[in-house]
């Protein structure tokens, strides 16, 4: 059977897995069937999925996922790159680096990629290549200049993500294993997975990072992204307020917004847009938009503004440490069969926890209100467990009942194994080491031969074999 994950990445930028299937085919049949049942038991579909250009695929994703947008693995096609080229073509370094810089720039509009594709055909004499024309045919699903406006879509542009993740699996299973090692095997990685996360997340909350400057708004940064997010937004930070390079052309302002133009090393100039009635920053560059952190350009405006403290629009969700994600519960969509496959009792659980966390969230800077609430809390728990009341056995095992969802049987017909009578009888095999000190530990005795007091006999004296090996 084929293992089919489904990969994505935490706010630590490490692989995490959202689920998995098993499939005797990889059809479209069989890919609808994977999808359907991952949407089913997730409760809503991916905003975005990442594969190779396997057509099976892309028709189940037409099918299934209608408002999930797709996207091929730009590896896989520049990679093809290569053996599509003319044999004269293949040593110009020229047409790589033009190809590379037109097609992997994130940093340009849709109609000027498509200037620079056909400048590059007409120039190398490609213009008429089957490959090319059909590569080009589909660029809305690869080229990233058609996913600058898409949130999130440079966070994974190819199936490598995908590929680590198979290796990372396969150290846990074997090709031979039946169905109940392999679930065994996959528990065994998630739990692997989920440690390394869990290290993270300790460091992110004990480890205080290494600070580059004295401002302010990196010291704010470091308390509330995760390690690796600081160490990225650092860099934007420490290039903003210290390099030469990036500076404040102009500005220019009206009633509703403010217009910034900032020089970046590339001499680039970009356009930064404040709106003061929602306090919202845009840049051109729109990375914030497609990675979830802020770019170099508008931490040059918040230095230009004396803004000590990241705004609360600008940190995003999506690499802020454990404690600060908002948490997500319940959020089904309205599918019917949907709801009827979920218990009723886990989405109320899911709904109690979403309203705990909602309030706790709106009132964290307030001693007052979360003193009132936790006295709220105190009430409402005497109310409904009542205070200093001893359970029955009867009403403990009740208790637990509900808790897990199922009743103990009248009847157990699974028992646990008896015990191996020869536990511990001592008939192990000892090593030389054991040996020699068990012993050493024995008393010594007379030997008939040689007369010496010690661990051996006439049969095998030292002294006896020696002359019985002289005379052979």
């Amino acid at each position: 059977m084929i293992f089919a994950p489904f990969t994505g990445k935490d706010n630590h930028g490490r692989p995490v897995t959202f689920a998995a299937g098993l499939l005797s085919k990889e059809n479209a049949d069989s890919f609808s069937w994977l999808f359907k049942q991952f949407v089913k038991c997730m409760g809503v579909a991916p905003k975005l999925i990442v594969t190779d250009q396997d057509l099976g695929m892309k028709v189940a994703i037409a099918e299934v996922l209608l408002n999930t947008r797709h996207r091929w693995c730009m590896w896989h096609i520049m990679n093809k790159v290569a053996d599509k080229l003319p044999k004269n073509m293949l040593g110009s370094e020229e047409l790589k680096k033009e190809l590379n810089a037109c097609v992997w720039s994130e940093l340009i509009e849709p109609d000027a990629f498509e200037e620079s594709w056909h400048a590059i055909m007409e120039r190398y004499g490609l213009a008429n290549n089957d490959w090319f024309l059909s590569m080009f045919a589909s660029r809305k699903f690869w080229v990233p200049a058609f996913f600058r406006d898409f949130p999130m879509s440079s966070l994974i542009k190819t199936t490598s993500l995908s590929e680590s993740q198979n290796s990372f699996f396969k150290r846990y299973s074997k090709c031979r294993a039946n169905l109940m090692l392999f679930y065994m095997n996959y528990n065994h990685a998630l739990e692997a997975q989920r440690s390394n996360s869990a290290k993270l997340e300790y460091y992110d909350s004990t480890k205080v990072p290494i600070l580059q400057t004295e401002l302010e708004i990196e010291k704010h940064a470091s308390t509330i992204y995760s390690g690796s997010a600081f160490n990225a937004i650092q860099k934007e930070i420490v290039y903003a307020c210290f390099s030469l390079s990036c500076a404040t052309l102009g500005v220019s302002t009206n009633r509703e917004n403010e217009v910034y133009n900032i020089n970046d090393k590339d001499s680039n100039s970009w356009t930064v847009t404040y709106s003061i009635g929602d306090d919202t920053y845009l840049c051109g560059c729109k990375k914030f938009e497609r990675l979830g952190l802020s770019c170099s350009h508008i931490f040059c405006v918040l230095k230009y503004k004396f803004v000590k403290l990241i705004p609360e629009k600008l940190r995003g969700w999506r690499w802020l440490k454990s404690q600060f994600v908002k948490p997500i519960h319940g959020g089904f969509c309205d599918d019917h069969e949907v709801f009827s496959a979920v218990d009723e009792k886990k989405i109320a659980f899911k709904n109690m926890y979403a309203l705990f966390f909602e309030i706790a969230q709106s009132i964290e800077g307030n001693i007052d209100q979360i003193n009132a609430f936790t006295a709220i809390i105190e009430e409402g728990k005497k109310q409904l467990l009542g205070e200093g009341v001893v359970l029955s056995s009867i009403e403990k095992r009740a208790l637990i009942e509900n808790f897990y969802g199922s009743r103990v049987p009248n009847f157990i017909e699974v028992h646990p194994p008896n015990v191996v009578s020869t536990k511990g009888s001592g008939s192990r095999r000892k090593s030389k080491k054991e040996a020699g000190i068990k012993l050493a530990k024995k008393p010594g005795r007379k030997c008939g031969n040689c007369h010496v007091i010690g661990h051996h006999d006439s049969r095998n004296c030292k002294k006896v074999n020696e002359k019985t090996k002289q005379r052979q």
